[in-house]
């Protein structure tokens, strides 16, 4: 009985030990070194005349360039359908600046999701990795 017990307990073990591990996803810190970024203090808001561009990380968080060297992360609530395709993507404002109380407005063709916004972030400029 014992040998019957220590064979299927070998067995378990070497079960165990060939199955590969899954890769651990990307943390928000490794997507932003990638992309030359290291983020900074939270901000609540930014002057929407400012904002001349944008870049995606991912489904919840967008790159908003304002400036030469000033960006911003903006990350929403939940996933934004149709980030990843968008073709354009613009803001709801609140007086002539965008805050954790507006929305981003996500387009594609023949598709629109508004994504509320809940946080902004500064973002520091690093390099890639």
């Amino acid at each position: 009985m014992k040998r019957v017990s220590m064979l299927v307990l070998i067995a378990a073990l070497s079960a165990c030990a060939s199955k590969p591990t899954a890769p651990q996803p990307e943390t928000l810190d490794q997507k932003l070194a990638k992309q030359g970024y290291k983020l900074g203090d939270e901000v609540d808001h930014i002057q929407r005349w400012n904002v001349d561009g944008w870049g995606r990380i991912d489904d919840l968080h967008v790159v908003f360039n304002a400036g030469p060297s000033r960006d911003y992360l903006v990350t929403v609530l939940g996933p934004c359908n149709g980030i990843a395709t968008a073709t354009t993507i613009g803001f709801t404002e609140t007086a002539q600046q965008v805050t954790k109380f507006d929305k981003l407005i996500v387009r594609d063709i023949g598709f629109t999701d508004q994504c509320p916004i809940e946080s902004l972030h500064e973002l520091k400029r690093v390099k890639k990795s």
